[in-house]
């Protein structure tokens, strides 16, 4: 992240300049025009001897000498002043579109906060500056439309989403929700009420709350601490616990006690019914491709290839493992996708979801299903 703060009081600086020529010009002009209004005189004769054209001038030996002389050194000076004014002008001119941008984005994190929490009221499920909660959601069956049950559907954290989505990735799902979830499409592509600016708004207070890396690292590792404690090979060590190994904790991260809304979680996209407290069997598909059975060893014949799509996550329509073709839909857990470009960075290149060891121990627990 860069430091703009030099620049944009370079920017304040040359405005507050600004003002003053203007006011020091509105001045200069007030005098003169008082000035010659006390040059005028009453009226004392006929008009011809008042009329400016008439009354007898300079002659030609002050006209070229005296009066030349001022007009020039007049001219002169405001030569100079442009010449010095304009190059200062110029030289903080890049200052100040540093400070106008950084105020059109402050403007733009105000009122997507406003939409988050009054008008889409997003901390209903997402919970208060994006830190995930539960949504209350009917189950119907699909073929008949019949009640099922209700339930409380885990809602995914916000404050980690551009670890894993790029901007384009999340207007795509606020323009059109998720498919067979309480997440309803928001943009009007989709049926929803918010415009496009109104998205950007949105995706500009979520990049603005998104945790330090530090943060995310200690409360994963307190997490799975508390669910696995894994040993150095990665079996977990809690007396009576619900899961074997690392990799299957990471796979299930957050279902017991909610953490993050399952934005850690594999199995939430994985596992159908996760999401809803009613989990089918372990990766056996739900918006995401089944991971039992063998599934996840044919797609990608080593672990490290699985590693490496896991960690970033290929782009929309590009091929990986065996004839796999992305989707787009899927977030990266090992690379922030937001982070590549320097130049461009709205993130930081260490503000990821799982480290790469977490990364290789759930991708061992998924080949073994």
């Amino acid at each position: 992240m860069y430091d703009l703060s030099n620049q944009i009081v370079l920017g304040s600086t040359q405005k507050t300049i600004g003002l003053i020529i203007v006011i020091l010009l509105m001045a200069a002009f007030a005098i003169a025009v008082l000035v010659n209004m006390r040059k005028g005189r009453a009226e004392v004769g006929a008009e011809i001897e008042l009329a400016a054209n008439r009354k007898p001038y300079m002659d030609d030996d002050e006209l070229e000498t005296k009066k030349l002389d001022r007009t020039l050194g007049l001219g002169l000076v405001a030569l100079a002043v442009i010449g010095i004014a304009l190059p200062l002008y110029w030289l903080a001119e890049p200052g100040r579109q540093v400070g106008a941008t950084e105020q059109f984005a402050e403007i733009a994190i105000s009122r997507g906060e406003e939409i988050y929490t009054v008008g889409a009221q997003c901390g209903a499920c997402h919970g208060p500056e994006g830190v995930g909660g539960v949504a209350n959601y009917t189950i119907t069956d699909p073929s008949t439309g019949d009640f099922v049950a209700q339930v409380q559907w885990k809602a995914p954290s916000l404050n980690n989403v551009m670890y894993r989505y790029t901007p384009e990735q999340v207007t795509y799902t606020l323009n059109y929700g998720r498919g067979y979830s309480p997440m309803p499409a928001w943009g009007a592509p989709g049926g929803g009420p918010l415009t496009s600016q109104q998205l950007e708004e949105i995706i500009a207070y979520l990049t603005s709350i998104q945790l330090p890396a530090e943060e995310t690292r200690i409360e994963v590792q307190a997490q799975l601490d508390k669910s696995c404690l894994a040993d150095a090979n990665d079996n977990c060590t809690i007396p009576g616990g619900s899961y074997k190994t690392l990799g299957e904790a990471i796979f299930n991260l957050g279902f017991s006690d909610g953490f993050a809304g399952g934005a850690f979680a594999c199995a939430r996209c994985h596992t159908g019914g996760w999401s809803a407290g009613r989990p089918g069997p372990p990766g056996g598909g739900g918006m995401g491709p089944p991971l039992y059975n063998g599934a996840a060893i044919r797609q990608f014949p080593t672990a490290a290839l699985q590693e490496a799509y896991v960690s970033a996550y290929p782009k929309m329509g590009t091929s990986y493992g065996v004839n796999g073709w992305s989707s787009g839909r899927m977030g990266s857990f090992g690379t922030n996708p937001n982070a590549l470009d320097p130049e461009t960075s709205i993130m930081s290149p260490d503000q990821v979801m799982l480290t790469p060891a977490q990364i290789s121990a759930v991708v061992a627990y998924e080949r073994s299903l």
